[in-house]
């Protein structure tokens, strides 16, 4: 069976990225607990919509993570089911029409780049990556592992986002 060369290497890296990735969801979790009525009477400027890609967000790291992790996957099949992985996180940024809410909403810039561009982005380079795993190209590691942590940053960024505006709120 082929392995990626020092694919051992990144063993660490995975299990801190991974367990702070469920760890976050787990919290994200408190936060919408927090103000579901709130979360739940503004609809109009798409919360929902920027809420569920953060776990999203969350869930993709931590199932990365947990595919480096499995022992024995070929790189062919490790690559293949990151691709695919990261081809459902495309698919998903264009279903949830976050561009299309950020513009109805008129929010700012900032807020296109973090919740709409940055993540389109990092699952496109986890379709590369997936691709360059598949074709056993050793520094697709290096790539998967930006994406990992950019897909981490967006979401903990967009968490506090949320969170903030959940403060300025008026509460009953």
């Amino acid at each position: 069976m082929e392995h990626l060369p020092k694919l051992e290497g990144w063993h660490d890296f995975y299990v801190v990225v991974g367990s702070g990735a469920a760890a976050l969801t787990g919290l994200l979790f408190v936060i919408v607990s927090l103000g579901p009525k709130l979360i739940a009477s503004n609809t109009e400027t798409g919360v929902r919509a920027f809420i569920s890609p953060i776990a999203v967000h969350f869930t993709a790291v931590l199932v990365g993570s947990a595919l480096m992790l499995a022992p024995d996957i070929p790189p062919a099949v490790l690559g293949s089911l990151l691709a695919i992985g990261g081809l459902g996180g495309v698919i998903y940024s264009a279903w949830t029409r976050g561009h299309a809410r950020w513009r109805r909403s008129k929010l700012p810039i900032l807020d296109w780049i973090w919740f709409v561009g940055l993540p389109f982005l990092a699952f496109l380079l986890i379709v590369g990556v997936g691709i360059g795993l598949a074709m056993n190209v050793p520094l697709s590691l290096h790539g998967l592992a930006v994406a990992i942590v950019l897909l981490i940053v967006i979401a903990i960024r967009n968490a506090w986002d949320i969170v903030v505006w959940m403060t300025t709120q008026p509460r009953d």
